[in-house]
């Protein structure tokens, strides 16, 4: 190896920047967009550790108003081995921080990944737990893989810290089938599809009974979202995607079991950009 290739290797470099905007919606709420995010990222690399870093702001946008909702700083470290992978990622917004505990590996036809978290509140969440730390992981333990295709199960875990008061959520298993697949490749573009749906729902209430009306859960089976992602590779190094998800969903009211129906709809489009170094 010379002298040049190894201080090449040695050196901490930039491996590719990109941007990307994401506007999720759903039907009877904002206009353009209940979320629309902007980020830009920058990945790394030293020796066999990558990292990442993402700045990005996010807004509510309507025709005639624009409200800023949080920004958001992320920060991740991967070791790499042979098969796997060992990692950390720090994300801080206006309502939390959160200190992320990340792995991943694949072996043949198998392979997994998990994301587990410690979210420190400074704000209330979605679910209106007031200012409760929490524990939360996006697992996959083990998934299949062939030609392309990839199925993999998933679990969706959150457990509430500390006492919750009468009426709000503690702890919620979410489990999922997750299936990937090639549509179409050709020369520069190639369009994949990804599928979730949810199998089981397991939640745990303080007092569920007496929970808000607007307190749902989904039903064991009901919930499928659709993801069309479309990729196009302009030259070696330069790609631009597009991705749009729809989901359908059937839930229930959590302090009366019953359905709760809605015709709104979710959607979920991202485009942005990479560049390879």
């Amino acid at each position: 190896m010379s002298a040049t290739t190894f201080a090449a290797e040695s050196a901490l470099r930039i491996t590719n920047v990109g941007q990307e905007v994401e506007i999720e919606n759903t039907s009877g709420g904002q206009d353009i967009g209940e979320s629309v995010y902007f980020g830009t990222s920058v990945g790394l690399a030293y020796k066999d550790w990558t990292f990442g870093v993402i700045g990005a702001k996010r807004w509510s946008v309507d025709t005639d108003d624009v409200d800023s909702i949080t920004g958001r700083v992320v920060l991740d470290a991967w070791k790499n081995y042979d098969n796997y992978k060992l990692g950390f990622r720090f994300r801080s917004e206006k309502d939390y921080d959160r200190y992320y505990a990340r792995g991943a590996w694949n072996h043949g036809m198998f392979w997994g990944s998990a994301d587990i978290w410690y979210e420190a509140k400074t704000g209330k969440d979605i679910y209106k737990n007031d200012k409760n730390d929490t524990w939360r992981g996006e697992i996959f333990p083990i998934g299949v893989q062939y030609n392309g295709i990839k199925l993999g199960w998933f679990v969706d875990a959150e457990i509430v810290n500390g006492s919750v008061a009468d009426g709000y959520r503690e702890q919620n298993f979410e489990h999922q089938l997750r299936f990937y697949a090639p549509l179409y490749k050709g020369e520069k573009l190639t369009v994949q599809t990804e599928i979730r749906h949810t199998l089981t729902v397991d939640d745990k209430y303080n007092n569920e009974k007496k929970a808000k009306n607007d307190a749902t859960r989904f039903e064991d089976f009901g919930r499928t979202r659709i993801y069309l992602k479309n990729n196009y590779q302009v030259n070696e190094s330069l790609n631009v995607y597009l991705n749009y998800g729809y989901e359908f969903k059937d839930m229930e009211q959590v302090n009366s079991g019953k359905s709760y129906d809605s015709d709104n709809y979710y959607g979920v489009c991202t485009f942005g950009w990479n560049y390879k170094f």
